[in-house]
């Protein structure tokens, strides 16, 4: 079991995981609306101190890409580059409505579970995913993508009574009519990224900290755009 550090602040929370030789994952988790650059770091270091675990210890640091807070991501994307570089340290992506699904998914292998985040501007970011028992593993139904409500585009045979919602995209009362029953309070957190990334890390898939890339969704133009409107 590989030693991975993950970070999580693409939404109003943020969370710092560990996942130790042992197989067991510790998290820290806070809500922390725009205080993300004064928690995340010393969140790492009390995470990495109390169990005697030195950067050069970590196997890959792994954090939520998005889609989510563009301010968040951006944040996060700091940190592990900061501290993945200073050591030489590969990084682990990971999608963050594929972590926001990871629990349901688990618990219910048997139904989809549609994960979703308030994208603002009157859309939301959106992807289906189910648990695949024979792989352990999180199967991607349909990819992560961003549209108003109404035009949410569910993937062929996609059964909205053998299906799930979570997330804070289920605020937007239209959401609800794509499933049998939605959570609306299930966030991402460090923990799910860190076990996304174990499997990740298994399969080869870690990247060098200069070639990352954060997945937004929406191009930075339209964030810009929103950013004037709300100043």
């Amino acid at each position: 079991m590989p030693t991975i550090l993950a970070l999580d602040t693409s939404s109003e929370a943020c969370s710092v995981a560990l996942m130790l030789p042992t197989g067991e994952c510790v998290e820290a988790f806070e809500m922390a609306a725009k205080s993300h650059t004064k928690r995340v770091l010393p969140m790492v270091h009390a995470m990495l101190t109390e169990h005697g675990v030195a950067l050069s210890d970590l196997d890959a640091i792994a954090f939520s890409a998005g889609p989510g807070s563009f301010t968040g991501i951006r944040i996060g994307m700091g940190i592990v580059q900061g501290l993945a570089f200073a050591s030489n340290i590969p990084v682990i992506p990971v999608c963050t409505l594929q972590a926001q699904a990871l629990t349901t998914c688990e618990a219910a292998p048997e139904q989809s579970v549609l994960s979703a985040l308030d994208a603002r501007m009157g859309e939301v970011y959106y992807a289906v995913f189910q648990f695949d028992p024979s792989q352990s593993a999180l199967a991607i139904q349909s990819p992560p993508a961003v549209s108003a409500p109404a035009s949410v585009s569910l993937p062929a045979g996609f059964n909205r009574d053998q299906s799930i919602g979570v997330g804070q995209g289920f605020t937007v009362d239209t959401m609800a009519a794509y499933v049998s029953d939605f959570n609306a309070t299930i966030g991402p957190r460090a923990s799910a990224v860190a076990k996304l990334a174990v499997s990740a890390w298994g399969r080869g898939q870690t990247q060098d900290v200069m070639a990352v890339e954060p997945n937004y969704i929406r191009d930075t133009v339209t964030w810009k755009k929103r950013e004037r409107i709300r100043t």
